[in-house]
């Protein structure tokens, strides 16, 4: 008969495990900024990434009413006080300045409005907080991507 080998769990796992040592793991000191994922900048809150912000002159419309015209679109007569007549020696006749009609067309507007001059007639102007671009730097990144583990 042969010979019995008595071996205890521990030792039969030790001699057929093969145990290395794990690799040494450089310590990282940063990683990619969560708020801007890695870019450095974020969405302009202002603007919210347009560039550009309604005008609060104009409300956003790109007109404003005529200052010429009080937004009537029309101008009164300066000769017969918007009556359309005048008169002379106690008779009544049409006025010859504005043909009777009391009032003249306004040429400064159409219909009352003007074009907006802050905003150009475009009811938009430029955002200041990013001049424009529509994304500012990161604040917690500092603009470089990337955040301190430490």
């Amino acid at each position: 008969m042969g010979k019995s080998i008595n071996i205890t769990l521990a030792a039969a796992l030790a001699a057929t495990v093969f145990m290395a040592a794990p690799a040494p793991v450089a310590a990282q000191d940063t990683i990619t900024c969560v708020y801007c994922d890695g870019s450095g900048e974020v969405t302009c809150a202002y603007c919210q990434g347009n560039g550009t912000v309604e005008c609060n002159y104009c409300d956003g419309n790109g007109e404003v009413e005529c200052t010429f015209c009080d937004g009537v679109g029309r101008i009164r007569c300066a000769e017969c006080f918007g009556k359309g007549a005048i008169f002379d020696n106690g008779n009544k006749s049409e006025c010859p300045t504005c043909e009777g009609r009391g009032f003249f067309h306004c040429d400064y507007c159409n219909a009352g409005q003007m074009p907006c001059e802050v905003s150009n007639g475009s009811g938009e102007l430029r955002c200041r907080i990013c001049d424009g671009y529509g994304g500012v730097q990161c604040a917690v990144c500092e603009g470089t991507g990337e955040m301190d583990l430490r």
